[in-house]
């Protein structure tokens, strides 16, 4: 039985004797030579060096299923409405368009971890991971993976300019971004890339909370639905794109290598912040959501209510690419091991944007925060059974 990893890390450090407090880390950034040089996961592992075949599905989608789009508009126009007389919604919202995702993602940690980030963030203390992951310039993101070329392959208009008597525009004092989107296609969402690559990537980094960062990058792209700047196909789109990103950067052994260092500063100084193991800290807080909620909230924005548009059969296609991403919480298992955990934890065939077509894999079907959070075992032929039990822990 493997079990969830990182509930067994939980059980094992609850049940561990106590120890000395974690000793305060010493921070040291990463050498300029590491920051400001090529790596292979600058450009995308697919055609062009773009992420256009992830998401081309959505050319067919267009010109067949008018139904969709039509569905797809009256979504965005609710979602966006919704948010009308809920202020608190348009404050958060306002903040993922504008402030630095390292900051507003924080509350993914949980309560008291989410602000001893932001404190360490503030003090100077957390340089490895401000230099991948801080504001615009985040070392880990890049020019691949920010959907220009994508937008203007597909030139679908956003819903302001093709509604735009429908459409509420929310904005801070002196802070419109509309204006400057107007000429800008909304096919996939650049800002939900981000937060996705982003998430996805702290996910592998920190397994324990990986249902959490999913589910906080998810909201991201809701947020671009709620401002009415994006429709939930360009958000659907943009965390595909965003999740190839991240598995194209965590592939590259060279790249990971940073990762890792940034994953280790985040883990000791939390954990001096905290006085004990993080998995302890993370028993101890109250959560983002739980993974039953993360769950919920995961799945029901992988398809934003759509019906099935293609078989609701086809076997899952696990990109290859994306097998290594669950490998902190799975380490004892083999990558085809791993491939069979994405397999039966993906989400439901035949919903827009599952590519389905010979030779290609369904990023549109992937589910991380089920494979996470599955309860794992392999048989004496090494074969991988998952049960389907929702997850019941935090």
């Amino acid at each position: 039985m493997v079990g969830t990893a990182a509930a067994l890390a939980a059980a094992v450090s609850l049940a561990a004797p106590a120890q000395a407090a974690p000793a305060r880390p010493t921070p040291t950034p990463f050498p300029v030579t590491d920051i400001a040089r090529l790596y292979a996961s600058d450009v995308s592992s697919y055609p062009g060096g773009v992420y256009l075949q992830p998401v081309e599905t959505f050319t067919a989608l267009r010109r067949e299923h008018p139904e969709v789009m039509a569905r797809n508009l009256e979504t965005a126009v609710a979602i966006n409405q919704s948010a009308a007389h809920n202020p608190g919604l348009q404050r958060r919202a306002l903040a993922d368009a504008h402030d630095d995702p390292l900051q507003t993602m924080s509350d993914a940690f949980g309560a008291r971890l989410g602000r001893h980030f932001r404190d360490a963030l503030a003090a100077g203390r957390l340089p490895k991971t401000t230099a991948l992951f801080s504001d615009y310039l985040a070392r880990a993101g890049g020019l691949a993976n920010a959907t220009l070329v994508e937008k203007y392959v597909f030139g679908y208009e956003r819903p302001f300019i093709v509604a735009p008597e429908r459409i509420r525009k929310y904005m801070r004092a002196g802070a419109s971004e509309y204006d400057a989107l107007g000429s800008n296609p909304s096919f996939p969402s650049g800002h939900t890339s981000l937060f996705f690559w982003r998430g996805t990537l702290f996910a592998s980094m920190l397994p324990e909370l990986a249902p959490q960062f999913l589910a906080r990058a998810s909201e991201g792209g809701f947020h671009r639905i709620v401002l009415g700047v994006h429709y939930p196909l360009d958000v659907i789109g943009g965390a595909m794109v965003g999740q190839a990103a991240a598995a194209d950067r965590w592939n590259d052994a060279e790249f990971r290598r940073l990762l890792t260092a940034s994953a280790t500063e985040i883990r000791k100084e939390l954990e001096w912040r905290c006085g004990a193991a993080l998995s302890v800290c993370i028993a101890r807080d109250t959560p983002y959501a739980t993974d039953a909620e993360a769950q919920a909230i995961y799945a029901q924005r992988m398809t934003y209510g759509f019906g099935r548009v293609a078989s609701s059969t086809h076997p899952m296609t696990v990109p290859p690419q994306a097998v290594d991403l669950i490998a902190s919480a799975y380490p004892r298992l083999t990558d085809e091991q791993r491939r069979q955990v994405l397999a039966q934890t993906s989400a439901p065939a035949g919903y827009p944007l599952d590519d389905q077509r010979p030779g290609r894999s369904s990023w549109q079907r992937l589910d991380l925060v089920r494979a996470y959070t599955a309860d794992v075992s392999v048989g004496p032929d090494g074969r991988v059974t998952v049960r389907q039990d929702p997850p019941t822990r935090r």
